[in-house]
């Protein structure tokens, strides 16, 4: 009888074990879920609180708004899983109540992304430090150059007659005007030129 009992009690406790590690990985998946790097982002849109079905949003842009946040609110609700749009103009809040299964925060902060055009505030244009170093190199170079020779050359000017030597310098050496690697630094060296002359104007 008390081996029956114990192994009663044994098969419990194991049962309530895994219940509650069952548990914890479906918290530890929803809280990713409110963890996303979209949620974190620079001032023009940031999440104020995120709970399952309901996640509220500040976007200093729409205070005082009032027909671009009526439109938001209309198109916010068009979406699948939305139950409720609260656009607040005096704070320049958005509060979403969604179905959690549905909807995500991520996606409702990418919707108003795109819905404002903040695109390019929130995303920018990415570049390597690396690359800017050089175009700042580049850049101080070519002053250099431009001063030195009194305002006759500058690296593009270089960069082409360099490309054209090479080009005839081809050419000459292979006695035929077939496309080959002189012809093709000279369309270079030429397209450079161009480049640089409508880029002037």
């Amino acid at each position: 009888m008390h081996i029956l009992t114990s192994l009663l009690i044994t098969g419990l406790l194991h049962r309530r074990k895994k219940k509650s590690a069952e548990k914890k990985a479906e918290s530890d998946q929803e809280e990713s879920r409110f963890s996303s790097p979209l949620l974190k982002m620079p001032s023009v849109l940031s999440v104020v609180h995120s709970i399952p079905g309901r996640t509220r949003f500040r976007v200093p842009m729409l205070v005082g708004m009032t027909s671009a946040s009526q439109k938001l609110r209309k198109t916010l609700l068009g979406i699948e899983g939305v139950e409720d749009v609260d656009v607040n103009i005096v704070s320049g809040t958005i509060l979403v109540k969604h179905n959690p299964k549905r909807v995500f925060p991520d996606v409702l902060a990418a919707a108003l992304i795109r819905l404002l055009g903040l695109e390019k505030q929130i995303y920018g244009d990415v570049e390597a430090k690396f690359a800017r170093e050089l175009r700042e190199l580049a850049r101080a170079m070519n002053r250099a150059i431009y001063e030195q020779t009194g305002g006759m050359l500058d690296m593009k000017t270089i960069l082409f007659l360099a490309l054209a030597g090479l080009g005839v310098q081809q050419l000459v050496r292979r006695r035929s005007i077939a496309l080959s690697a002189g012809f093709t630094l000279l369309w270079w060296a030429v397209n450079g030129l161009m480049s640089g002359r409508q880029n002037d104007s």
